[in-house]
């Protein structure tokens, strides 16, 4: 059993918001792969999805359910993976050692960001299950008292719940600032530190651990953190403009967020599988990663047992595709509209053109693993859209609400190891661009 933390607070509408917190129990590894690199890990991530040897049990489960959680996702910036450190330890770090040797930055010739990294720092997911709040709030709510004690998180909005990442180091800061924030503990809490072991399994050798040089191995903040948000936001984009970071946005591709039903049918769950499985196959073949790979020696396929495929008929791999699977849901499938039609029969979802979804795209691979306050200071600009008029936002569940406040850009957000993805309505796409345009230029506007 996990430690659950609840909220409940009225707010001035009335309405009762609740949240129930639980830390999952697994130790987590971040997995960043180069997605000109996807191919050659294919067999580890359907290994990790698929595989019914995880442990005695497995083969027991729908693989649905198997873990306790498993987040994979191919986005325009990478491949991320994040999974227990057992089978990232089991399953990844095999492939990682072989691709590394032929073409890591160590190799002659090797050009930068083509390796296969492996978080050396365990992380910790939590479990947000919440109503009262739209989405976009829930993400301000949630990492707004983590941003201000310091703590680096990743945030992942799922179709039931929400899930935040911190550094196992943390948890009890963690605790103490949703403490401070009105959350309170449940009489299970006792159950969480004493049901995970203080010890961490060892990086295997061959291996570059994200956060060392020069990704910057994590350690204590070298600056204090931000004292308000104002503060926290101007951190956030001035980080970004001065690693020339933009937003990225490809209109055409559209999103749809799914989910398996929470009523079993394993013929369900098989179909979803079988589609699922052509369409990350189909993924190694798409063109562009076709070109990326070109150079990359045929011998390297052979050494990690890939099988050669007739890609003639293969047109639906993703560009953007997430999959969340725990142990306590059904799993959370975000993916583009086009594959509705091999993959959306199995899930539940709001699947219509005027539901469509964009992703907007920060690549982060010039930050530091644990740089903080990126989806607080973003989520919280994103509330504002382009104004400062009331630049202190009141996060309390009890704070007015305004009239400038009734009409924010609804958003979800996804982290991936090396990415942050806002998600918004298409037709809230030009107010997001606007309202993050509109926090890069402040900060430029500062520094002149």
């Amino acid at each position: 059993m996990g430690l659950l933390l609840e909220k409940q607070v009225m707010a001035d509408s009335m309405n009762l918001i609740s949240a129930q917190i639980s830390f999952l129990e697994p130790r987590l590894a971040l997995v960043h792969i180069p997605i000109e690199l996807y191919t050659f890990c294919l067999q580890p991530i359907l290994q990790l999805l698929f595989g019914e040897d995880h442990d005695e049990d497995a083969a027991k489960i729908s693989w649905t359910n198997q873990h306790d959680f498993l987040n994979v996702s191919i986005t325009p910036v990478e491949c991320s993976i994040i999974c227990s450190r057992q089978l990232a330890n089991r399953f990844v770090c095999p492939v990682a050692q072989t691709l590394n040797r032929l073409y890591g930055s160590s190799s002659k010739g090797a050009k930068p960001r083509t390796e296969v990294q492996i978080s050396s720092e365990d992380y910790i997911a939590i479990q947000v299950d919440g109503q009262g709040l739209d989405a976009g709030q829930r993400v301000l709510e949630l990492t707004s008292p983590l941003a201000m004690a310091g703590i680096s998180i990743f945030f992942i909005t799922t179709y039931f719940s929400d899930y935040i990442l911190v550094p196992f180091r943390s948890h009890k800061t963690v605790t103490k600032a949703l403490q401070q924030r009105g959350f309170v503990f449940s009489q299970s809490a006792d159950a969480f530190v004493s049901q995970l072991s203080p010890s961490s399994p060892t990086m295997p050798q061959g291996i570059r651990p994200i956060g060392s040089p020069p990704f910057h191995e994590n350690s204590a903040p070298t600056t204090p953190p931000a004292k308000d948000l104002p503060e926290l936001q101007i951190r956030t984009f001035t980080k970004l403009t001065r690693n020339n970071i933009s937003p990225l946005v490809d209109s055409e591709v559209r999103l749809a967020n799914c989910a398996g039903s929470r009523e079993p049918d394993a013929a369900r769950d098989e179909q979803l599988k079988n589609d699922l499985l052509q369409v990350l196959i189909a993924t190694s073949y798409l063109p562009e990663e076709a070109d990326q790979c070109k150079d990359l020696n045929t011998s390297t396929s052979l050494e990690l047992g890939l099988a050669e495929a007739d890609a003639t008929d293969l047109d639906f791999g993703a560009n953007f595709l997430s999959l969340t699977i725990t142990a306590r849901e059904p799993i959370s499938v975000l993916l583009e509209h086009r594959l509705l039609d091999r993959l959306g029969g199995s899930l539940l979802g709001a699947k219509s053109e005027e539901d469509a979804l964009i992703p907007i795209t920060l690549d982060l691979r010039d930050l530091p693993l644990d740089a903080t306050g990126i989806v607080c200071g973003v989520a919280g600009r994103l509330a504002q859209g382009s104004t400062d008029e009331f630049e202190q936002l009141n996060l309390s569940p009890v704070s007015e609400v305004r009239p400038h406040q009734l009409e924010p850009v609804e958003i979800s957000f996804l982290s991936t190891v090396r990415a942050g993805t806002v998600i918004v309505r298409a037709n809230h796409l030009a107010k997001a661009l606007d309202a993050l345009k509109y926090g890069m230029d402040r900060v430029a506007d500062m520094k002149a």
